[in-house]
């Protein structure tokens, strides 16, 4: 069977994936670009956006 990957997660995890803490996910979701999502009270980061983005910005990995 397939994996089933999510496709935003929070803040938190966008952080732990990328391996940095919060406050510096909530920092680069400031940045021009940052594949960052605004549903009504929540904010999530799209995951594969978010893979190209650390890609092309860099990151902790």
């Amino acid at each position: 069977m397939a994996e089933i990957r999510p496709i935003a997660v929070s803040m938190a995890q966008a952080a732990q994936m990328a391996g940095v803490s919060r406050p510096t996910i909530y920092r680069w979701a400031k940045l021009d670009g940052f594949p960052v999502l605004h549903l009504g009270g929540c904010t999530r980061v799209l995951v594969d956006e978010f893979t190209a983005w650390l890609k092309k910005y860099g990151g902790a990995q």
